[in-house]
């Protein structure tokens, strides 16, 4: 492929039945985090099997926060670094990973909310609740682990009927994607750009080809 625009790329990628990797490469996503989304998910998980006063406000405190570290992880892996600097809520997060193709359960939304009952309003989650809110987070972290865990760091689409290609690489850390012929890079998009997210969902759809 010589041409590299959007448009070109996504008639590219429209003929999914055709299309392999020629090959990829993987990496695990390093966050700041001292305490990691899971961590957060095995307390909720010890919380809502024990049995003192308040095990369920506990339960469901933790499972927020393992959602949040979650999705503020996703977000550091897809370079979008000054995401989670920023006060950026909750529902506005989810929306852009809602963007980006990422599945991010409308109930997510419903566990925010009832956490901002306990928060706000002092009412206290009652168990069918929590283990509901729990499920949810537990799917969650199943279908977005693939995302920081050997994550797609760069890969060759080819189309097998056409032999034509294109390299393109995701620089997280520096927040960079990188679109190439062979080693020659031909379009450099850092997360600043109004084209970013454009390219990184382009990118994240080739998960389908893993």
């Amino acid at each position: 492929m010589k041409d590299l625009s959007l448009e070109s790329i996504k008639e590219f990628l429209s003929h999914w039945d055709d299309l392999i990797l020629g090959s990829w490469g993987g990496t695990d996503v390093e966050t700041p985090f001292q305490i990691k989304p899971r961590e957060f998910l095995r307390f909720a998980e010890h919380d809502l099997n024990d049995d003192y006063e308040h095990h369920l406000i506990n339960a469901l405190s933790n499972i927020k926060r393992a959602i949040d570290c979650q999705v503020d992880s996703l977000l550091i892996g897809f370079g979008l670094h000054d995401t989670t600097k920023k006060r950026i809520d909750f529902p506005t997060k989810i929306a852009l990973l809602n963007s980006l193709g990422i599945i991010s359960p409308k109930i997510l939304e419903k566990i925010n909310r009832e956490r901002n009952l306990l928060e706000h309003e002092y009412i206290k989650p009652d168990k069918d609740s929590v283990e509901d809110a729990l499920d949810v987070a537990t799917l969650f972290f199943a279908y977005t682990d693939r995302f920081l865990s050997n994550a797609l760091e760069d890969c060759q689409p080819t189309n097998t009927e056409t032999q034509e290609c294109f390299d393109i690489e995701l620089d997280y850390k520096e927040g960079r994607l990188k679109l190439k012929h062979g080693r020659e890079i031909k379009k450099d998009v850092g997360a600043g750009s109004e084209e970013y997210v454009e390219y990184l969902k382009l990118f994240l759809s080739l998960y389908k080809l893993i």
